[in-house]
């Protein structure tokens, strides 16, 4: 079986990862659908591999390295297909290869990709607009036509009551492109909650038509920082206040919006323990302002910087040092028996061991925050609180351990215990659910496609 990879990390390391024989391909870019299509063809029909484009593979045991050639104009021949995906679980019987993730049972969410690549320059991101020509994808975003982009969601509507949330910030692609989405989306009369995503404030006039396009529908926000300085060094091309972010956030809870998720990051540039203390308590401020709608989460930024990003390219100009370069130092990282020894970075304000406690301590502070205003039930507020005693207890015995004749053997011993808290630590992954309904399917709509399944491979019918 022909093993493949591809996505940003693996473009960027392309040749270092043709060094390990268990790969047979990597596919470069970050829009490599078409050319996915292509290599499974030519492996099909025996064809050229050279014709394939972005594709690095191995030749007579010589790795070759295909030109590159940039899609577009648009995303729109990309889509993913619900009808299609009901079709292949009926042909081949498996239901779990198109389960998205882990766990979707629980959280049965949709996605819908709006755009490949970004026009902003976050320093942490590998896929920011200057990462993405480093890379060589196209400097630019590519963009799903608004068109294309409704019909996807209305496809998906037709199978589930799921919530769909949109990838990307609309607004990227201009006013007149989010304008056009939102209209059509008006006219499309979806049920489902939409569940869109803003990198910059959503201003008034946009909150307002996006509460006449959609029924039920929420926001996500990633300020980042609670620090102005802080968040726009983070993303030099993205600016606002947080009386304006307030503002923004009453504007939405004054219109139909079900919640809004204000999301926090710890490992930033010019970020000290100090600044993520006081992150926490603007959570508590936010928390006293608004209703229970309103929700913060803060999480350390990891493992990694990504490869190709501001930091990652010119660590020091941005205050990082790195621990790992090549792909093998990311490897021999991963290995490490706990998360501080896995982050392949640190700052000149925090270092590893620094940044570990302030996510413990910010934790704490936050899970108390929303026990205090109600955010999250006793239960679930005990439960996280116990999991961040349990962790640092560990933490504790994996010190032992740096200085254990038998590490070996604590480590074997510790495994599971390392692999429990690599989840829902920091809080309660429930929170990060959305509301599921009884019925979340269309069964009669998939119970139809089912029929003309069957009857087109009895030969009944055909197309």
């Amino acid at each position: 079986v022909p093993v493949m990879l591809g996505g940003l990390s693996s473009t960027y390391f392309h040749q270092q990862i043709m060094e390990f024989p268990q790969v047979d391909y990597v596919l470069r870019g970050n829009a490599t659908e078409k050319w996915l299509l292509d290599l499974i063809t030519c492996l099909k029909e025996k064809g050229d591999l050279a014709t394939v484009p972005n594709l690095t593979w191995r030749d007579a045991g010589q790795v070759k390295v295909n030109p590159p050639r940039i899609p577009g104009p648009d995303l729109d021949d990309t889509d993913i297909n619900p009808r299609g995906m009901v079709n292949m679980v009926l042909r081949y019987g498996d239901l779990a290869s198109v389960i998205p993730f882990n766990g979707w049972w629980q959280n049965p969410i949709t996605a819908v990709f709006t755009v490949k690549g970004c026009a902003h320059e976050c320093i942490t991101c590998g896929s920011s607009a200057d990462a993405c020509g480093t890379l060589k994808f196209r400097e630019r975003p590519l963009f799903r036509s608004p068109k294309n982009l409704v019909k996807n969601m209305l496809d998906i509507s037709r199978i589930t009551r799921a919530p769909i949330f949109l990838v990307g910030d609309l607004r990227q692609a201009g006013e007149e492109h989010a304008n056009e989405v939102l209209a059509l989306l008006s006219k499309a009369d979806i049920q489902n909650e939409i569940v869109f995503e803003f990198f910059d404030l959503p201003t008034a006039d946009m909150l307002d038509r996006i509460d006449a396009s959609a029924k039920n529908w929420s926001i996500e926000l990633s300020p980042e920082s609670h620090d102005d300085s802080i968040r726009r060094g983070q993303d030099s091309t993205t600016y606002f206040t947080n009386e304006q972010m307030e503002e923004a956030i009453a504007k939405a809870l004054s219109l139909r919006c079900h919640r809004v998720d204000v999301f926090f990051m710890i490992g930033l540039a010019g970020q000290t323990t100090k600044s993520v203390q006081e992150t926490i308590v603007y959570c508590g401020h936010l928390f006293k302002l608004f209703d229970k709608k309103v929700s913060c989460f803060i999480s350390p930024m990891g493992p990694f910087i990504d490869p190709a990003s501001h930091g990652f390219e010119r660590p020091e100009q941005h205050g990082y040092t790195l621990f790992a370069r090549t792909l093998k130092e990311h490897r021999a990282l991963l290995t490490q028996p706990t998360w501080q020894d896995i982050l392949n970075y640190e700052t000149k304000w925090m270092t590893r061991e620094q940044l570990v406690d302030a996510t413990y301590d910010a934790a704490e502070e936050l899970n108390k925050l929303k026990l205090q205003y109600g955010r999250i039930t006793a239960k679930q507020g005990a439960d996280v609180a116990e999991r961040i005693r349990q962790a640092r207890d560990l933490r504790a015995r994996l010190e032992k351990w740096n200085h254990s004749s038998d590490n070996k053997g604590m480590i074997e011993e510790l495994r599971g215990e390392i692999n429990r808290f690599s989840i829902s630590t920091v809080c309660d992954k429930n929170e990060l659910f959305w509301k599921r309904h009884i019925f979340n399917f269309h069964w009669l709509e998939i119970f139809k496609i089912a029929a003309q399944f069957y009857l087109r491979d009895w030969g009944l019918i055909k197309g």
